[in-house]
């Protein structure tokens, strides 16, 4: 009797034991149910192309995707673009869901010595966040290098030249006419801006760990030299390896008409600023002068009144002609002329500027134009002893006179018209203000109680702007022009 009493313990407890693990089968099977297993949840990628399926180098591209996941949650997409071999470009997307569209331009850039017409292949992986992943390739897509009509070179002193493709080998862009530094750095672009800054919309090579490679608007400009020469002279970009050719030349057949950095002499301190001073030279009216080295740069503006910028290299001389001293600022990168007569083979001319060939503006607040930011602008002074003190104006009529020129604020400004270098020169009516005509821009004023004493400026004037004086001396009148240069 106790042995069936044992007996039907135990088979109780046997019951109970089954019951239990077929309960937690059953428990781990809806588990599995409702969400899979996650050693075999695999992502689908079920479309996928590239559109244009001609890939331009150097150009935007659209990828469209669309994948899904039927047990879990999808986490990246990854891609790669492959052509001859190389990868040219990878990354990933961060996807979320069971299911997205992927619609976006990816760049493919242009790398040293691809192919033309070279079979292109987009590589995808996309991911889950059980870490099951799928494949796929994009084929059918070719590759074509860009065709440029020409391209720029600009160099980080804003000197801009254009290159053009060279007969019989189109890939290769050049320019023979330079007369630049010997050193300098560049980028090369497809596209400029109205204010001829880099358009990054297009292809822009710059430098990349120390080699010519494509770039964006934060990479790095390239470096060149040109040894044992005095000026570069021819530049050629090979547009299939990223490469350049630089030649140069020397000063030994300079003539008449070419500036160079060897017209000057030791560096001189003019009104506490560093000058390189030129010899007396002679300068023919509408004559074209050749610029070299250093005085190539774009950055250096040449006095604008007397002289006109023909091209990236020369610049054409608009005053009579005469003998005069070219003035190099170094601190402000601007060469500004001084009339100049110690050579006897040219009489006639003043050794200072005086009427009716010449006025001058004295007084406080006014500058010649420059490019340099982040410095003060204004240079002159009461006084007529040098060439920073005033500015000189150029005859471009009977009794009419031109000058460009900054005026560096409107509170404590004070200048006026001179005939000549001495302080008589202002001449009896020249301090009154009221007895001037002003037209164009209203931004002159007379300062004093009474608007009859110094010409001053204006509360609205504009002190980061080109203002062009034209003074009829005779008639009393001044004519203000805002200007661009």
């Amino acid at each position: 009797m106790n042995h069936l009493k044992i007996i039907s313990k135990t088979m109780r407890t046997l019951v109970k034991n089954i019951i239990i693990a077929a309960f937690a089968m059953l428990v781990v099977a809806s588990c599995d149910d409702g969400l899979g297993d996650p050693k075999s949840s695999t992502p689908v990628i079920e479309a996928a192309s590239v559109s244009p399926t001609t890939v331009t180098f150097g150009a935007p591209v659209t990828l469209n995707v669309t994948l899904r996941d039927p047990a879990t949650n999808l986490s990246n997409l990854e891609y790669k673009f492959v052509a001859d071999g190389r990868v040219i470009t990878s990354g990933n997307f961060i996807v979320s869901g069971s299911n997205d569209q992927i619609s976006t331009e990816i760049f493919v850039p242009l790398v040293a010595g691809m192919p033309d017409n070279t079979p292109v292949t987009v590589e995808l992986v996309a991911n889950n966040v059980l870490k099951g992943s799928a494949t796929r390739e994009i084929t059918g897509l070719s590759g074509r290098r860009p065709a440029f009509n020409s391209l720029f070179l600009v160099t980080d002193q804003s000197n801009i030249v254009v290159l053009t493709p060279q007969a019989g080998n189109s890939a290769r862009y050049e320019t023979d006419d330079l007369t630049w530094n010997t050193a300098f750095n560049f980028r090369i672009a497809e596209k400029l801006n109205d204010d001829n800054s880099i358009d990054f919309t297009g292809a822009v090579w710059g430098s990349v760990n120390g080699a010519i490679a494509m770039i964006d608007y934060t990479g790095e400009a390239a470096f060149a030299t040109v040894p044992n020469a005095d000026y570069l002279k021819t530049f050629v970009f090979d547009s299939n390896n990223f490469s350049i050719t630089v030649t140069g030349d020397t000063f030994d057949d300079l003539g008449d008409y070419d500036f160079s950095m060897s017209l000057f002499g030791e560096p001189s301190i003019i009104a506490n600023e560093m000058f390189l001073v030129s010899g007396v030279i002679l300068l023919e009216k509408d004559a074209e002068y050749t610029l070299y080295g250093r005085l190539s740069d774009n950055q250096i503006i040449f006095h604008v009144d007397f002289f006109e910028r023909t091209a990236h290299n020369k610049v054409k001389f608009l005053g009579e002609t005469g003998t005069f001293t070219l003035n190099y600022n170094l601190f402000r990168q601007n060469v500004i002329l001084r009339v100049r007569a110690d050579n006897e083979n040219f009489p006639g001319y003043a050794n200072q500027p005086s009427h009716p060939d010449y006025l001058l503006l004295a007084g406080t607040g006014l500058g010649y134009p420059t490019r340099i930011g982040g410095i003060s602008k204004a240079h002159t002074s009461w006084g007529l002893s040098n060439v920073m003190q005033y500015v000189l104006m150029r005859k471009i009529d009977e009794d009419l006179f031109q000058a460009t020129i900054f005026i560096n604020n409107t509170t404590s400004v004070g200048f006026k018209p001179y005939t000549d270098t001495g302080w008589g020169g202002d001449g009896p009516t020249t301090s009154q203000f009221q007895a001037y005509t002003v037209t164009g821009e209203n931004v002159l004023r007379g300062v004093g109680t009474d608007n009859t004493g110094d010409w001053g400026a204006q509360s609205h004037l504009d002190v980061n702007a080109y203002y062009r004086l034209t003074i009829h001396w005779s008639d009393k009148t001044v004519n203000v022009e805002k200007i661009n240069l």
